[in-house]
């Protein structure tokens, strides 16, 4: 999202270059990334990658106010609002202070807390063109656009960095024949109820959308403590659990969507069947 954000106010674009030399320190905090990346990324491979150095660095470009304004258009800052009664207190857990550092760790996905409709409002915004989503739960008789909060320029880059991250990032186990599926993973340290982190427990989350070039339905995939087993060794990050899990619902649910899989075309087949109506 700081991402999104940085490219609509102009302060990156997708060739830029920044740095993920890691660990990178500020004061007394350290944050790392999962691997080494090298001493720089493209703007473009730090969302495949997931590098949470270099979404740092965007976030002190971008600056925490600006951050913290785009975060609230898309209402990721508000209650719950949907028709439910417990809704109101469904309400995000912010950082009493927006400095420097919180910005830069609520760009990885520390920091704050949100509910998956907070994330999947966000999601389909970023998605759609750039217009605000009310989530609700009553049947709705058509579309209803909300306010523009970026550019379209910006939503079509961010689908395109959302569908390299399937395709060639940390989701790739998200790879749907047919579905054209797009989407960031997360993967969060699970905090101890007295302060600190667990280090062998992890929230995993997968959000994004399909069909990717023409967007029709967004998804929020989170397990908690989920792992997947290897030749004896338990992974635990989203590209292990959530990813899969979301492949699996989409193929599913896909055709009961209506949304039938696109079958791409070999070039020689393509040939051929052109061949067919000469």
């Amino acid at each position: 999202l700081t991402v999104a954000a940085a490219i609509d106010a102009g302060v990156v674009n997708e060739n830029s270059v920044v740095n993920t030399s890691s660990p990178m320190y500020w004061g007394r905090f350290k944050i790392n990334d999962f691997h080494n990346y090298g001493p720089s990324l493209s703007v473009r491979n730090v969302i495949i990658k997931s590098s949470n150095v270099g979404t740092a660095h965007i976030a002190q470009r971008l600056g925490g106010t600006r951050q913290k304004a785009f975060l609230e258009s898309l209402g990721l800052l508000e209650a719950t609002p949907v028709e439910l009664s417990e809704a109101p207190s469904g309400r995000p857990l912010l950082p009493t202070k927006w400095g420097e550092i919180q910005s830069m760790t609520i760009s990885y996905g520390h920091g704050m807390s949100t509910s998956p409709v907070h994330l999947a409002t966000a999601y389909a915004s970023i998605v759609n063109g750039g217009t605000r989503v009310r989530p609700t739960l009553l049947k709705q008789t058509g579309r209803t656009l909300g306010p523009q909060v970026m550019k379209p320029e910006t939503s079509a880059t961010m689908r395109s960095f959302l569908r390299d991250v399937v395709l060639k990032g940390t989701a790739t186990f998200a790879q749907v024949p047919g579905y054209d599926v797009g989407g960031k993973t997360g993967s969060a340290d699970k905090p101890r109820p007295h302060g600190g982190y667990y280090k062998d427990k992890v929230l995993a989350t997968f959000a994004g959308a399909f069909p990717m070039h023409d967007p029709q339905y967004v998804f929020v995939v989170t397990l908690d403590e989920g792992y997947e087993v290897v030749n004896g060794k338990a992974f635990r990050t989203a590209g292990w659990t959530a990813v899969p899990v979301t492949a699996e619902i989409i193929r599913r649910i896909g055709p009961l969507l209506g949304i039938r899989p696109e079958v791409e075309v070999a070039e020689g087949d393509a040939v051929r069947e052109a061949a067919k109506h000469d």
